[in-house]
């Protein structure tokens, strides 16, 4: 039924390197690919070193310690905290260039509003730990604990008097991808020892 020349008829012959160009071209594919993962992840770790500091940086200028209770007691605690909350939004504001909206005109490593998830002031008076925790709104919440019992969101066991915030903003990254990061940051505040 079949005859030898028609089975020759129907193979068609390819010209010389046409496979090796579709190899070619599919290496290129996957190599493309793996490039823009890779430039994606470069922009999420460039974002998350950029909050990072700017959290530490915006930690460290709301924590305005008690002068005098330091100097009568030799105690470090954070004078008033709803100054320090204030000093904190505007330091933080300015650190990451933000407008009034709280979104970086440029839009380039952060793609829209900063959000300020959670500021908590920890003062440790001998054993005992105040908590001032302001929440998404503003409020202001007061608790207590122990010292050494007392774990900040991120798990860290509270040491001494320091300074927690945690911040929610988009990241932009290739071809269109957004993703809502969340950046935390613990700036404890220690007493030079020497």
């Amino acid at each position: 039924m079949w005859k030898k020349g028609f089975l020759r008829q129907s193979i068609k012959k390819t010209e010389e390197g046409q496979l090796e160009w579709i190899t070619g071209l599919f290496f290129l594919l996957i190599l493309g690919i793996l490039l823009c993962g890779t430039l994606q992840l470069d922009v999420f770790r460039a974002s998350a070193v950029y909050l990072e500091d700017a959290l530490a940086a915006s930690n460290l200028a709301s924590a305005v310690i008690d002068v005098e209770e330091y100097g009568i007691s030799h105690t470090i605690l954070i004078e008033d905290p709803d100054r320090a909350y204030e000093i904190y939004l505007s330091a933080l504001q300015g650190n990451l260039n933000l407008n009034e909206e709280w979104e970086c005109p440029g839009k380039g490593l952060i793609g829209g509003q900063v959000r300020v998830l959670d500021y908590i002031v920890y003062n440790v008076h001998e054993d005992n730990v105040e908590i001032y925790r302001y929440d998404e709104n503003g409020l202001l919440s007061y608790s207590e604990g122990c010292l050494g019992e007392v774990e900040a969101p991120n798990g860290k066991v509270i040491e001494g008097t320091g300074v927690y915030s945690e911040v929610t903003y988009p990241v932009k990254g290739i071809m269109g991808v957004e993703v809502q990061a969340c950046k935390a940051n613990l700036a404890d505040i220690a007493v030079d020892e020497r």
